[in-house]
């Protein structure tokens, strides 16, 4: 309820009192230092016109085809502007449902000709509704992008969610990989080194069990994620593996709005540093 409230804020105002919130320290944001609070400072900032078309979950298709090819993309069922040109009854197969223009809009279909049209009909309507940049936390990259919703095949298994694969990505280099299993259902998220070692930290979600398999493509995602990034002095690539086949999943500027806390604190200075100097992260980070 309080951070709702601070939205009325002028913008730097709400940036610093939401970095107090969520990261448990004060920051006017004038000389950011840590990782958390850069992504706080780039958020303030006026964003490129390259930061906007990526962040549009349809428009950074084009993107990704001209800079790897058209073969990573999901295979694309429809795009509509608004609700009422959805008929999620008449596809055939698994689908997903997304918004465009921010985070947080995602249907899984397993079943589409199981599912409530007009149910269906009435979530996506309030998601185009939605100026998510005004009703979330002021996230910059989202400001003004057009309201539309995508269908899209589903990936995997059709019953289920496929791992994702998060490249955290400085200046094109790989720092952090993040393996997030059964999102929709008991989501984990380990934190891993690039070349696939525990980190011994903790963020949002608890690590899964068991170390998650590595793709035996694993150094092509990594080039695929470098690609994706060099435009950018940070940015996350998302990406699927499936049957070794590789899909674009996102292009994240603001991961979790800036405001996952990671533990130690001292990690999150690490990775300020990488991200200011190309300091490489301590090895005191990685679990033994």
């Amino acid at each position: 309820m309080v951070a709702r409230r601070l939205r009325f804020l002028p913008h730097p105002l709400v940036a610093s009192a939401l970095h107090a919130l969520f990261q448990g320290e004060l920051s006017t944001l004038r000389r950011p230092r840590t990782y958390s609070q850069m992504l706080a400072a780039k958020n303030l900032r006026r964003q490129s016109e390259l930061v906007h078309l990526t962040a549009d979950k349809y428009a950074v298709r084009r993107h990704v085809a001209d800079r790897i090819g058209e073969e990573y993309l999901i295979p694309l069922l429809q795009v509509v502007h608004s609700a009422d040109d959805l008929h999620p009854e008449r596809f055939t197969r698994p689908c997903v449902i997304k918004g465009t223009h921010g985070c947080d809009m995602t249907l899984l279909l397993p079943d589409p000709t199981a599912v409530n049209p007009a149910a269906v009909r009435a979530t996506v309507r309030r998601w185009l509704a939605t100026d998510f940049y005004k009703a979330g936390w002021r996230e910059a990259p989202y400001r003004g992008l057009p309201r539309r919703a995508v269908v899209e095949e589903m990936i995997g298994d059709g019953v289920r969610a496929p791992s994702d694969y998060k490249f955290f990505m400085f200046h094109g280099r790989p720092a952090m990989v993040v393996v997030d299993q059964d999102r929709f259902t008991r989501h984990t998220s380990t934190m891993l080194t690039p070349d696939w070692r525990e980190f011994d930290i903790s963020g949002r979600f608890e690590f899964a069990d068991a170390l998650p398999e590595r793709p035996p493509n694993y150094d092509r995602m990594l080039e695929v994620a470098q690609k994706l990034s060099t435009d950018f002095a940070f940015v996350r690539v998302d990406l699927y593996n499936v049957d070794g086949r590789i899909y674009f999943g996102e292009l994240t500027h603001n991961p979790g709005g800036g405001l996952v806390r990671l533990q130690p604190r001292a990690f999150d200075r690490a990775l300020g540093e990488l991200w200011r100097n190309g300091t490489p992260i301590p090895e005191r980070f990685v679990k033994r």
